[in-house]
């Protein structure tokens, strides 16, 4: 028996009554990682939408609109349609049946007005949002967000050629520079203690 079946055997002693003890396998503490790793995900997407739905709303207060769901409140294409209104200073076609079709034809605008932008969309689709769908409306949404306010970041020193990605981290470089002890090497690992956040906002 190699080393791995040992680790995956289950072991078991005599009880008091007689019965077998179980030890558990790995097999448990796997499952037990997945429900862990689970939950901070949904954790982390619970945040997501609740921070993306505020700055949708901060922006569709112009237009007398709120947001109250972001998966359900953006199906139709309307509040979607209108958010882009916004913060393009252009006025969009919309269909104004309630019918699926006018769903799907109101979010196909968003995205061709999207792509007309030169703004990148990876593997969205208007069912998708008309669908509801959580992973993919974040997405939508981040997206936007990197064009039209990540994207306008401007901070010396920075080269015309960088990525709205690039821009913003390397804004957060230089907001923490002089915080001996914290640097910002990416948008993953050097947040998870919290003092990168803690001293952005320091900063500000």
């Amino acid at each position: 028996m190699n080393t791995a079946q040992q680790r995956r055997r289950e072991y078991s002693t005599d009880g008091l009554d007689g019965e077998r003890e179980q030890i558990p396998s790995d097999d448990f503490y796997y499952q037990g990682m997945l429900r862990a790793l689970d939950g901070r995900k949904d954790e982390r997407d619970r945040v997501q939408k609740k921070t993306f739905t505020k700055w949708v709303n901060k922006h569709l207060i112009k237009t007398q609109r709120n947001v109250s769901d972001l998966y359900e409140d953006l199906r139709d294409g309307h509040n979607l349609i209108s958010l882009l209104e916004v913060l393009s200073g252009e006025t969009l076609p919309r269909e104004r049946g309630r019918m699926r079709f006018h769903k799907l034809q109101n979010v196909q605008i968003a995205l061709d007005f999207l792509k007309h932008r030169q703004v990148k969309l990876v593997n969205i689709r208007n069912d998708d949002i008309a669908d509801g769908n959580p992973k993919l409306t974040l997405g939508l949404i981040w997206t936007i967000i990197l064009h039209f306010q990540i994207s306008d970041i401007q901070v010396n020193g920075q080269s015309d050629d960088m990525s709205a990605k690039e821009k913003l981290l390397f804004w957060s470089q230089r907001m923490v520079e002089s915080y001996q002890g914290i640097r910002c090497d990416n948008f993953t690992t050097s947040w998870r203690d919290g003092k990168l956040f803690n001293a952005i906002i320091h900063k500000h």
